[in-house]
């Protein structure tokens, strides 16, 4: 016997834990088409060479890659490239701006942990063929609403701009090594600060350049608190003003929109590993559950599309990490059906079983999620396989309700039956469930 096991780091789900996924993707779904965003689907694997266009080092290290025939090709590790070879492949067939959602399944290497999977759900959405921060600003708002949609009013967007390190590091000449640096920078609430120092020190930093940097990354609160501190600095690189007015804008667009103070800070700790990201970036944390890191990111990208196209095509998009975010909450989320069955349709004899399919088909056309239970059982057992999978009503049909073309509703919580004419019964069972 070969012992069934799953590959660490691939997460399935029981049927009521896939259920109350659903739903939640169900909820994202309708916020994201509230706003405006048109669905896509990308293949899973891609081309490595438009995967890997922008990003190498440690991501690449992170790609589920291979070769078949005369192909290499990997498996996606995010939506956002597979977005922009999107883009650039269907241009002349899209209408810019381009607004679009994505839930789908990416894959990375990574070292698999609590939280943190091999295979996981991400739901994007992005608008391509815009650099005004107006498109900022519907991103945020859009996740915003999904996360009280959800049912998570802790949840705070963390915003910054790679404009400040930018500009800083160039201040200080040493704009060489921005990438290295961010992608440190980036740990910082993963890592001791021991490591980031000496991860720093090896990219030709000295110890007092360290120590600014440090604490500019530090600087985190509320938009006014964070924007005052910024300007106090007197950094006059262009990049630098430029991130502090676009941060001031974005802060009028959020509160605009209806979001309040609390619900978004300013945290230059932000500034996301990835290359392409070139203006603000975004992170949403649990206020409640610290502990879950991360549950969405993104930011703006202005040159991803370049890669693969003469079209050079801002953008701006933001992740919800549905695996992750589902992880935390799973044990208060998966406590309901097992089937999204209404009610279950139970023989009580052998001569009343085409009835029972006759009550399937009247029910079902009525728009009813039903089944008629496969097999004639003890009736005890019967309600009982009702009752485990939390479907609240069972339907009996005997020999009486044949006659009197009724069915028998028992309501599985409070033990009560009504017996109804079968074409009376979808009303009646709209009113039980």
């Amino acid at each position: 016997m070969i012992t069934p096991k799953r590959p660490s780091g691939f997460n399935e789900f029981l049927p009521a834990e896939q259920m109350a996924f659903n739903a939640m993707i169900s909820v994202i779904k309708l916020i994201y088409e509230k706003h405006g965003y048109s669905p896509i689907e990308t293949p899973a694997i891609e081309l490595a060479s438009i995967l890997l266009a922008k990003e190498g080092g440690e991501t690449a290290k992170q790609v589920y890659r291979f070769t078949k025939g005369d192909n290499d090709l990997a498996l996606r590790f995010d939506l956002t490239i597979p977005l922009a070879r999107y883009v650039a492949e269907h241009y002349h067939e899209l209408v810019m701006p381009f607004r679009r959602y994505q839930i789908q399944e990416v894959w990375r290497a990574e070292k698999a942990q609590a939280g943190r999977f091999r295979q996981f759900y991400q739901c994007d959405i992005d608008i391509v063929g815009s650099n005004d921060l107006m498109a900022d600003a519907d991103i945020l708002t859009t996740a915003h609403e999904t996360f009280h949609a959800l049912g998570l009013n802790d949840a705070v967007l963390n915003i910054s701009h790679r404009g400040l390190l930018n500009g800083w590091l160039a201040s200080k000449k040493l704009n060489n090594q921005t990438a290295d640096i961010l992608r440190i920078i980036d740990k910082l609430d993963k890592k001791p600060e021991k490591s980031i120092i000496e991860e720093l020190t090896k990219t030709g930093l000295n110890k007092n350049n360290i120590k600014e940097l440090l604490n500019l990354v530090k600087i985190n609160g509320k938009a006014q608190e964070v924007l005052a501190k910024l300007e106090a600095l007197k950094i006059e690189h262009t990049d630098f003003k430029k991130a502090i007015a676009d941060l001031k804008k974005l802060n009028q667009l959020l509160l605009a929109s209806g979001i309040k103070a609390k619900d978004f800070i300013f945290n230059l700790k932000i500034a996301r590993g990835l290359d392409y990201y070139t203006g603000l970036v975004f992170e949403t944390i649990l206020t409640k559950q610290t502990n879950v890191g991360s549950i969405c990111s993104g930011g703006r990208y202005d040159n991803l599309v370049s890669h693969y196209s003469k079209e050079n095509l801002a953008g701006v998009g933001i992740s919800i990490g549905l695996s992750r975010l589902f992880s935390a909450l799973k044990d208060s989320l998966a406590n309901g059906p097992a089937s999204p069955a209404q009610a279950v349709i139970i023989p009580l004899s052998e001569t009343t079983i085409n009835y029972c399919f006759e009550v399937n088909s009247t029910l079902n056309h009525g728009g009813l999620n039903v089944f008629v239970y496969p097999g004639l059982e003890k009736l005890g057992k019967q309600l009982t396989y009702v009752s485990k999978l939390k479907v609240p009503l069972a339907i009996l049909c005997g020999e009486d309700e044949i006659k009197k073309k009724s069915i028998t509703i028992k309501n599985m919580q409070t033990g009560k039956q009504v017996t109804v004419k079968l074409d009376k019964a979808s009303a009646t069972i709209r009113k039980m469930i």
